[in-house]
This record gives C-alpha cells, sequence and structure tokens, in this order.
C-alpha cells in the first residue's frame, strides 16, 4: 500500500509542481520531501520568493530602473526543487535570467538584481550562483540545452547576455569577491524574520502558484498598523481566489508540512506555519 501511495503523491507532485520526482530528495524514511533547504539557505530563498512574487505593475525595489526583468522570471521557469544546501530552477535561455538576477549598481545609487549575488562558475548547461552573505546557492539549468553545445558557447551566450552590464551609468557588482557597501546597507532584504520558513516554503511551490492556479501575486511587507506581511493577488482566468490557494497550500499532495490555513472569507486568511510564522494570502476583486 505505502508503494502505490508513493506512486500517487508523485503522480499527483508532478501534476502540481511540474517536477520529475526523481529530482525529489527524500527523507532517511523514504518519503518524498520538498523541503529540504537549511537555515541560510531558506533565507536565500525567501529572500529570491519576494523578489520573484512581484509584476509590472507592482514592482519589487530591486528591479531595474526600465523595464520588468525581476516581474518576467516566473515566465521562464519550468522546474522549481529546494536542495539542502541549493535551489535548482530548471529554466529557459538561464544565461539571460542570470543577467536579471545578478546585482548591478544604477547611477551610483540604485541597486537591481540581487543584492549579493555572484557568479560561482558553469558547465555547458547550468550557471552556478552564490549568495555572499547567506551562503545560498542557485542553479539555473537551462532547458533548452542542445546536443553539441559545449562551455565555451554556454560563456559566449553569458558575455552576449550581460554585455549591456557596462552601459554608460551602471557598474556590475557581480564581478567583485566581496560584498560591497550598497550592498551591505540591504540587508535587511535577507535578513530572517518569523515568516522566513514560510516564504521559502512558497519559492519550492512557486510553479503551483504561478502556472497551476495561474495566480501572479506580489509581496508586501506589513504595514506600521499590522502584524503580518501579505501576498496578494487579482485572480486571473482560473479565478483562484484566497481559500483556494490556502486549500492547496495546506491539504494538497504539495501542501506545506505543519501549516495551516485560517479562513476569514474567500478572500482573505491566514497561512501559519509553527509558532509566530504567518503570511497573510488576499484576493483582490478582478
Amino acid at each position: 500500500m505505502s508503494h502505490t501511495n508513493d506512486r500517487a503523491r508523485q503522480k499527483a507532485l508532478r501534476a502540481h509542481l511540474y517536477i520529475d520526482p526523481r529530482a525529489i530528495e527524500r527523507t532517511s524514511c523514504g518519503r518524498l520531501s520538498l523541503d529540504n533547504a537549511g537555515s541560510r539557505q531558506q533565507d536565500f530563498q525567501a529572500m529570491l520568493a519576494t523578489c520573484l512574487m512581484s509584476t509590472y505593475d507592482e514592482k519589487h525595489p530591486f528591479e531595474a530602473p526600465t523595464g520588468g526583468s525581476l516581474a518576467s522570471t516566473e515566465s521562464y521557469c519550468n522546474t522549481v526543487v529546494s536542495r539542502l544546501g541549493q535551489l535548482d530552477v530548471h529554466i529557459n535561455t538561464a544565461c539571460r535570467i542570470a543577467s536579471r538576477l545578478l546585482p548591478l549598481l544604477h547611477d551610483g545609487h540604485r541597486v537591481s538584481g540581487i543584492p549579493g549575488l555572484r557568479l560561482e562558475g558553469h558547465n555547458k548547461r547550468r550557471l552556478r550562483l552564490v549568495h555572499l552573505p547567506t551562503g545560498g546557492r542557485l542553479d539555473l539549468i537551462d532547458a533548452r540545452a542542445s546536443k553539441g553545445r559545449t562551455r565555451r558557447d554556454f560563456r559566449r551566450r553569458l558575455n552576449a547576455e550581460t554585455e549591456w552590464h557596462t552601459e554608460p551609468g551602471i557598474t556590475p557588482l557581480w564581478r567583485s569577491r566581496d560584498l560591497l557597501p550598497e550592498e551591505t546597507a540591504l540587508a535587511n532584504h535577507w535578513a530572517r524574520k518569523s515568516c522566513t520558513p514560510l516564504r521559502s516554503a512558497l519559492m519550492t511551490r512557486a510553479m503551483l502558484i504561478w502556472y497551476k492556479l495561474g495566480i501572479k501575486p506580489t509581496w508586501h511587507e506589513p504595514a506600521t498598523w499590522h502584524d503580518y506581511p501579505v501576498l496578494r493577488w487579482v485572480p486571473g482566468r482560473l479565478q483562484v481566489d484566497a481559500a483556494r490557494l490556502g486549500q492547496m497550500l495546506t491539504e494538497s499532495p504539495a501542501s506545506i508540512p505543519g501549516a495551516i490555513y485560517k479562513r476569514h472569507n474567500a478572500s482573505t486568511g491566514l497561512l501559519l506555519l509553527g509558532a509566530g510564522s504567518a503570511v497573510r494570502l488576499r484576493s483582490l476583486p478582478g
């Protein structure tokens, strides 16, 4: 029976997260486990979730002065896999996405991209990125790798995609081996908070949110009069409200272990994990 249940869950996870079950790590007792990040890796994944869960209309502060580079990243993703010490993201055009995530300084005062992110290395289809402050790792794995491509070919593509990083008024912070003062000043974005485990778990389930449910959410820090951060969105074609997302995150095969959802009404409720870790889910009128 356990084998049958395991096979059923593998099938469900493939349908919910677009993930090959063979890529999911297992616990010591052999159960599939989606949340494998250690503490510092969680800090990084939590920050990444808040950066990527943004839109053209409601941009993250790390968005570039023009365009919507972070806001468009989700449209390139194919699979997200959390491991103990890294996050694997299978993605179309990995080099292009890296050019948007690597940090830049604009006109000497504004940082775009992920502060502290650095290119550690690459092979012919995988970019290995490390976040200096947390030690968190992000591997961008190119889903369009063609047969016969070499490591040198991949490097040429990366160079072409990052060519604009040398335009007037732009300083590529990611070429420094050290964390620079302009990045250190933004440490609050990756500092551990009570909601960090939940944000990390939401990053692990980003494909469920973006693709399975068709939600394009934005992250909002707590207002001065409110205790909880908010993940909010306007329901799209599938008309998924907060109650539905809360149910999927706590009761589906892709649920967050130990999380509960306290529904207020169809459009708002509180997602809770352990003591003090909470995020308010809110769907807005269309």
